[in-house]
């Protein structure tokens, strides 16, 4: 909380300067952008749920292998054991948060009770409820919230440099006792999306947060540095979590490229051209990963009339099955 003190007359550095006027570049881009994805949305926020659901558990390190991640969440795998209940947890909040429009509030108890939804089956002492200090801990999240949303209704701050200062704040105030640094991170997410970031909805968040691990344990613990006695350094924070963004922002725009080259061809005719680029054997992940938005029926369907036209043959059964060409398709060019 030390940080609302100040934030009105905090100087911005020149690099974050530079940051902010490129994710608002991005930002203004979103609307059109948006036009161009309007009839796939659904399919793309889909995916975007699944993954933020799987890497949200790579995130806290819950060691499942990638099939047993890709059944809980792409196939609906009723959970066996407090690992996949957690995973399946996640998947139930994304769902209901990217399908709900903006109308989220930060509240104490709403924090908490996304907290409870997600982790209370999972590791029951992780909650708030108990604490011996729970009282001082729950007096401490509304001063905090209570500033961060007078700041937010005087609109004289730069929100999402707000954002992260909060998240910076809520970290170290540690309200739960485990995985708080976690529910910072879904935090921010609800934030951004509650103030107009529709990125969130359409590139996975915490899949973009995975993929910088490091630097972004790195940018916690030395914006953390000296927050116990009021001299913390959130410029670190702040730069990743705007730096994250602006990768979310190149990747969403190459993506709404890619949807509109790919209107030219069939869903059928796009899988058999990721299966006419690979070397030999194959398998139907191989297949997602040049394209996730592609169905798993599309993708059956294709590798069916593929197999009777004599392009490939299967080498296994199951999911896991891979599959071989064994001659040249329409679309390849040699």
């Amino acid at each position: 909380m030390y940080f609302f003190q100040n934030i009105k007359t905090t100087p911005y550095a020149p690099q974050l300067i530079t940051q902010l006027t490129r994710l608002y570049e991005n930002k203004g881009k979103e609307l059109y952008y948006l036009t161009l994805i309007k009839a796939d949305s659904k399919i793309i926020k889909q995916n975007v749920i699944e993954k933020d659901a799987e890497y949200s558990g790579h995130l806290i390190h819950i060691e499942l292998s990638n099939q047993k991640y890709r059944l809980l969440t792409q196939q609906g795998l009723t959970p066996t054991n407090r690992k996949e209940k957690l995973i399946a947890n996640f998947l139930k909040f994304f769902q209901i948060m990217h399908k709900a429009e903006s109308n989220w509030k930060l509240t104490s108890s709403g924090v908490i009770e996304i907290q409870e939804f997600i982790f209370r089956e999972f590791d029951p002492n992780s909650s708030i409820e108990r604490k011996r200090n729970r009282l001082e801990k729950k007096s401490e999240l509304d001063n905090l919230i209570n500033q961060f949303n007078k700041l937010v209704n005087e609109q004289e701050c730069e929100l999402v440099t707000l954002f992260c200062a909060f998240i910076i704040d809520f970290i170290n105030l540690r309200i739960f006792d485990h995985y708080n640094e976690f529910i910072g991170i879904i935090l921010l997410m609800l934030l951004l999306k509650q103030y107009g970031y529709k990125i969130v909805d359409y590139i996975s968040f915490f899949n973009s947060v995975y993929n910088e691990e490091e630097k972004y344990v790195e940018a916690v613990n030395k914006s953390s540095l000296n927050w116990e006695i009021g001299l913390p350094q959130y410029h670190f924070f702040t730069v990743f979590i705007i730096d994250i963004l602006n990768k979310m922002y190149d990747n969403f725009e190459k993506l709404c490229k890619n949807f509109q080259s790919d209107k030219q061809y069939s869903k059928e005719e796009l899988v058999e051209q990721i299966v006419n680029s690979f070397n030999h054997y194959f398998t139907k992940e191989d297949i997602r990963k040049y394209n996730p938005y592609i169905s798993d029926s599309t993708i059956n369907r294709s590798l069916k009339n593929l197999r009777e036209r004599g392009v490939i043959e299967p080498t296994g059964k199951g999911r896991s099955a891979k599959w071989r060409k064994i001659r040249h398709g329409k679309y390849q060019t040699f």
